[in-house]
């Protein structure tokens, strides 16, 4: 049967899926930027519009700012009305495994034996852990392996893999601005083609304008080049955006794997293309934490054949891992879904509030006048109280650099920290007690009108 030879040749892949599937699948929701992305999506669908300028802050109200993830916040939006918080890490857990099972497809391109490609797909999972968020970044965080994939099929002669390519980049347009990255790809795989001057390079320079062009079709057309804005521009002050840190474990795992790759080419050499994807992705990763994946989906195919070949020749006569036999690998890949599946029993039914002022809410319902937030609790006062407009959240732009800038001179108690709150006229504040502010404005006589372990609220008298 079609489909049982199918199982049976992409049983180590499905099962790969299946391990991300059950991994992910177990983690409540707990991003903060998650909240606004609902509320932005929900605002959306009441609507039956794009939403296009700001409706949420006190601060930049009425601004436009980039509506580059409206489908992927449609998306996120209709799964949640559907499942709930459930269906979200259901949904979440389902695109890991698809992820999951194109890297895994990925890592045998090198002709890597399964071993191999375990350790190194289980590596870069491991690194990627951090983009298994609910929001539309994990869209790129999965379409970047499908694209990859589909270039490499494409390279081995499949017309149809790379023809579906420019679809998909319209897609990735609207669902997340990541979509640059993957024109990026198509790039790196038609500047390779043509310096070789292999037969397919008039077919990939095709899909690379076609996939440009689709790329700007998107409600504001925002083009390549916006997108790739933010790659080259980061803000600092943001984790993510902030260069990997080798003595956190992220950054220490992340070193490893580039000095695996690194010892790769060292002991094996390269091809073109690989220092065409390498590269430039190397350069991007050490640019900010966000981007780790990218590298080291791309890198996976080079470390797992070079491992391989390294391993055969410290071991020349090792006995090679024998493949099961078709029926037992498609059996097995039918009970690793099932495990897969059920392990969505235990799916997380509600959020993880415990970083946020959950017993601020009532609180912050029945008060007024301008509200001076946390940053990484903005998208949380967002969904949790909209009847209060938010000082900054994670939409970021929107406020960068201005009233970052400002929310940061008071929260920090820089010198101009009083003129920045009589300047918007702030009325309350919402921080974490041990914020110079909110040491500061106690003493002043503030009144606190709710307190727990992880925040205080604090009003002018």
């Amino acid at each position: 049967m079609p489909v049982m030879r199918w199982l049976a040749r992409n049983a180590f892949p499905i099962g790969l899926a299946a391990a991300g599937f059950t991994l992910a699948v177990g983690y409540p929701t707990g991003d903060p930027d998650t909240y606004w992305h609902l509320a932005s999506g929900q605002w959306m669908l009441d609507h039956r519009e794009i939403l296009r300028t700001d409706i949420f802050s006190s601060t930049v109200s009425g601004q436009p700012y980039s509506v580059g993830e409206w489908l992927g916040e449609i998306v996120l939006t209709l799964v949640f009305n559907a499942g709930g918080w459930a269906g979200l890490a259901i949904f979440r857990a389902l695109l890991v495994g698809i992820a999951a099972f194109f890297l895994a497809r990925l890592s045998r391109r090198g002709g890597a034996p399964l071993v191999a490609a375990l350790l190194v797909v289980v590596w870069a999972l491991v690194l990627s852990k951090t983009r298994w968020t609910d929001r539309p970044a994990i869209f790129t965080f999965v379409l970047f392996p499908v694209v990859l994939d589909l270039l490499y099929s494409a390279r081995a002669g499949s017309r149809r893999a790379l023809y579906a390519i420019p679809p998909l980049i319209l897609l990735w347009a609207n669902l997340h601005g990541g979509y640059a990255i993957g024109v990026a790809l198509v790039l790196a795989f038609t500047v390779e083609a043509a310096l070789r001057r292999r037969p397919d390079v008039v077919p990939l320079i095709m899909v690379l304008v076609a996939s440009i062009g689709l790329s700007v079709v998107d409600p504001e057309t925002f083009g390549v080049g916006g997108a790739a804005g933010h790659a080259l521009a980061p803000p600092r002050f943001i984790s993510e955006e902030a260069p990997p840190d080798v003595l956190e474990a992220s950054g220490f795992i992340f070193a490893a794997f580039v000095l695996a790759t690194l010892g790769v080419a060292l002991t094996n050499g390269g091809a073109l293309l690989d220092a065409l994807l390498l590269i430039p992705l190397l350069w991007l990763a050490l640019s900010a934490q966000r981007h780790l994946g990218f590298f080291v989906f791309a890198a996976t195919p080079f470390v797992a054949a070079g491992a391989a070949r390294l391993y055969a020749r410290v071991r020349p006569r090792a006995t090679p891992v024998r493949p099961l036999p078709p029926p037992a690998a498609a059996a097995l890949a039918v009970l690793l879904c099932a495990g897969a599946l059920a392990s969505a029993i235990g799916v997380p039914v509600a959020p993880d509030e415990h970083a946020y002022p959950v017993g601020a809410v009532a609180a912050l319902k029945s008060g007024s006048g301008t509200l001076l937030n946390e940053y990484d609790w903005g998208g949380f006062l967002i969904y949790r109280v909209p009847e209060r407009k938010v000082f900054v959240d994670g939409r970021l732009f929107p406020f960068y650099p201005a009233v970052l800038r400002d929310y940061r001179d008071a929260v920090e108690l820089r010198p101009d920290w009083k003129d920045v709150l009589a300047r918007y006229d702030v009325r309350e504040v919402l921080l974490m007690p041990a914020r110079p502010l909110a040491v500061a404005l106690r003493e002043d006589g503030w009144t606190v009108r709710a307190e727990g372990s992880n925040f205080v609220l604090l009003a002018r008298p």
